[in-house]
């Protein structure tokens, strides 16, 4: 940048955005100053570069004519300490034998003998060193430390986690993307194994073994650890995926079908919080996030309600034309109708936010961020609004079953808490009996609606199903002109007057 007045100016913009920077003498002249910026950022390195540049130029907001010369991406300069975890452990001797030394030897690393005592050291650390720090420290809580009787084992850890590369390999980092992929391929396999027969299961299993070799490393260290050990913490993450997997097919079957649906939701759900995590990152929720949390919940009081009494209505009032006030419905199964379009609502609102987030550890979002949450803000409140669209038609889809009942002759399954009956309706003056719209069905079983107050509404699915408009069958009667009687399973007619 040219030297003197603009020069200051720089500094003073740089200094209010939190840029840390300094002069490189050496590499300018009498009119051109030169100095070093760095901005440091937290999410992918890819477009890092990209972003630090208009960050940069940014912050001068156009007062000053500078330019970049050089840019590259920092690595961190001071190597992050590591300190390695002993514990210590009872000695434990089974005995001779080959099989009964390897029990004893697993006993103790798997910590079934551990004395709830332990030692950390600078570094991956050795046995000598840590019995070392046994025998030098102070009895911590009354455990003393007898080198006849005890002796240490190394914690679980990884080999990048006691022995940091640069750069590190992708494969430790097994709470990132790579292990959220293992994740979902070992659930999908549990999954597809639920489906097969005994032979099948028995021989893709072992499938899981392999996979749990090969990720075990991922939390464990094969020089300090077993070849069990590894296995083992291999076979927590990839066994307990599948079983997952494997158990939600069961489920889904016990309770009358497979649904893939729910392992897509779970394994959405994956990319979803990783991208909510991001978006809340290092922002003014994560720092209030007790408060806000707090008072989210306190709607729900208010909302589920609301969402239930209009799923009912549009299940009682829309589809079947009759009133939500003439069935009395217990407030448990109000909010239960609600829960579905709720809960869809909260999801479409978390999509939209992981997506916002995801973008954020991109840099996706550059310039005006203003621009941004305006796009993204249209975009959640469209996926909101198409969830709640989607929880209502369980409304509708309710309405459907109860037409298709009917017909077959069969009573309406309850729909969150209203019940119907197909009754035989006979009037005690049929002169003098007040239908709306007439006239009263009394040859065939008509749908009845629990009864509160002077009125009984009736649905005749006859009416319905000659008609486009299912409202059409909606029939309202003075309960003290007519009798109702349970018509049989099956019966297409009443009994004669």
């Amino acid at each position: 940048m040219p030297a003197g007045a603009e020069e200051a100016t720089a500094r003073e913009q740089w200094a209010r955005c939190g840029l840390l920077f300094s002069p490189l003498e050496a590499a300018g002249d009498d009119a051109t100053a030169v100095y070093w910026v760095e901005v440091r950022l937290q999410g992918s390195r890819w477009g890092a570069l990209t972003e630090a540049e208009r960050r940069v130029t940014a912050a001068l907001a156009g007062r000053v004519s500078a330019h970049i010369a050089d840019a590259t991406l920092l690595e961190p300069e001071v190597t992050p300490t590591v300190v390695s975890t002993w514990h210590m452990h009872r000695k434990t001797d089974w005995g001779p034998g080959w099989w009964r030394s390897r029990a004893a030897q697993l006993w103790v690393q798997v910590g079934a003998a551990d004395v709830h005592r332990r030692v950390r050291l600078d570094g991956p650390g050795t046995r000598e060193e840590a019995l070392a720090a046994l025998q030098r420290g102070p009895d911590v809580g009354g455990v003393h430390f007898d080198e006849n009787l005890h002796d240490v084992r190394p914690g679980i850890a990884s080999a990048h986690a006691v022995r940091p590369q640069d750069p590190a390999p992708w494969q430790t980092r097994a709470l990132g993307l790579p292990g959220m992929a293992v994740g979902a391929v070992a659930m999908l396999f549990g999954w597809m194994l639920a489906g097969l027969g005994l032979g099948w299961q028995m021989a893709l299993a072992p499938l899981l073994v392999v996979g749990a070799w090969w990720v075990g490393p991922w939390l464990a260290d094969r020089e300090r650890h077993s070849g069990v050990v590894v296995w083992l913490c291999g076979l927590a993450v990839v066994g307990g995926t599948g079983l997952c997997g494997f158990m939600i097919r069961v489920v889904s079957a016990a309770l009358g079908g497979v649904d893939v649906r729910a392992v897509v939701v779970m394994l959405c759900g994956l990319p979803v919080l990783r991208g909510c995590l991001y978006a809340l990152r290092q922002s003014w929720f994560s720092r209030n996030a007790a408060t806000v949390l707090s008072l989210a919940v306190l709607p729900l009081a208010w909302v589920l309600p609301w969402m239930g009494r209009l799923v009912q209505g549009i299940y009682l009032t829309v589809c079947l034309g009759i009133p939500l006030s003439a069935v009395n419905v217990d407030a448990l199964w109000t909010y239960l109708a609600g829960v579905k379009p709720t809960a869809l609502c909260i999801a479409a609102l978390l999509c939209g936010l992981a997506a916002l987030g995801w973008c954020r550890h991109f840099y996706w979002i550059t310039g005006s961020r203003t621009y941004y949450l305006a796009v993204f803000g249209t975009f959640t409140v469209v996926m909101m609004v198409v969830a709640v669209l989607v929880g209502l038609s369980s409304a509708t889809n309710g309405a459907d079953r109860t037409v298709a009942q009917a017909v077959a002759g069969q009573d309406p399954s309850p729909f969150f808490g209203i019940s119907a009956r197909r009754v035989c309706v006979r009037p005690l003056d049929a002169a003098n009996t007040a239908v709306q719209p007439g006239p009263l069905p009394t040859g065939y079983p008509v749908v009845a609606f629990d009864v509160t107050g002077d009125e009984t509404w009736l649905w005749d699915y006859r009416r319905a199903t000659a008609s486009a408009d299912l409202a059409k069958g909606a029939l309202r009667v003075r309960t003290d002109q007519v009798v109702t009687q349970p018509a049989a399973r099956g019966a297409r007619t009443c009994p004669p007057l």
